[in-house]
Parts: C-alpha cells; structure tokens; sequence
C-alpha cells in the first residue's frame, strides 16, 4: 500500500468515525507510516518528545489505538507482554528470540497450504491467523 493511499485510508476512517483530523494525529500517523521495522509506542513518543511540535504521550496512546482500529497497523506481542507494532503489510509469520527479543518475519508457502488442508479437514473456513514461533536466535545460542 502507498504512503498516499494508507494516508487516505487513515482520514477516511477518522472522517467515517466523527473524529477531528488534526495536525498531530497526522504527525504521528507519518512517523508511524516511516519506522523501518516493528516499533514500540515509547519509540513514537520519544521522537516526539524531541520533535519541534511536542505531542502528549496520552495523545500518542490514542492515535496508535486508532490507527490500528482503521486497519493500518497491528501488534505482536512478545516475551515481556509488551505490544509491538508493525504496519499492515502482506501476511507473514513471526519467530520471537526469548533472550533478546530479536522478531524475525517469515513466509513458508508450504506451511499456509497445510493450514489450509488441516482447516478443510475440520470444516473450518479460516479468515486470519497468526503465527509466532518462540525459541533462541542464532546470535543468542552462539553466546551461550
């Protein structure tokens, strides 16, 4: 999805839900829509902490909740209970190092295909899923 077409996305949803469009959720909409990988709401809050326009953190609580409710980003929940963010993108999976917390993002066309047959089997029409393997990356295994 285009950074254009997620943006139209995001205001139609604030429209459609009777909220105010605002510089500062479409501030933190644009830095959201430019982490490189999976972020954390302190990641958002400290960039804006230290940006000219300065947001509350309750603020940026708020337009995270809201820009996931439009469907535009999701989380992961890791180890520690903590919620991790990524933006919507084409379905992959998630391997979660237990010592680190590395996330490593996956796509086996071969396991899809067995879900497939394993929902068939029970009668079992899937609309989603999400997978998340926990264990110990290589970087951590080599330092044991």
């Amino acid at each position: 999805m285009s950074d254009q077409h997620a943006l139209q996305q995001f205001i139609d949803f604030l429209q459609a839900e009777g909220k105010n469009i605002t510089r500062e959720r479409l501030d933190i909409f644009n830095e959201v829509l430019h982490q490189k990988s999976h972020f954390q709401i302190k990641d958002i809050i400290q960039k804006k902490s230290n940006s000219k326009h300065r947001i509350s953190r309750a603020t940026v609580y708020r337009t995270i909740k809201t820009i996931e409710e439009a469907g535009l980003i999701k989380y992961i929940r890791t180890i520690n209970d903590e919620k991790i963010y990524e933006t919507v993108k084409e379905h992959h999976d998630h391997m979660i190092c237990e010592v680190c917390g590395k996330i490593m993002e996956f796509y086996d066309r071969d396991l899809e295909d067995l879900q497939n047959i394993i929902c068939n089997s029970y009668h079992f029409t899937p609309v989603r899923h999400t997978m998340k393997i926990f264990g110990i990356c290589e970087g951590c295994q080599k330092k044991k």
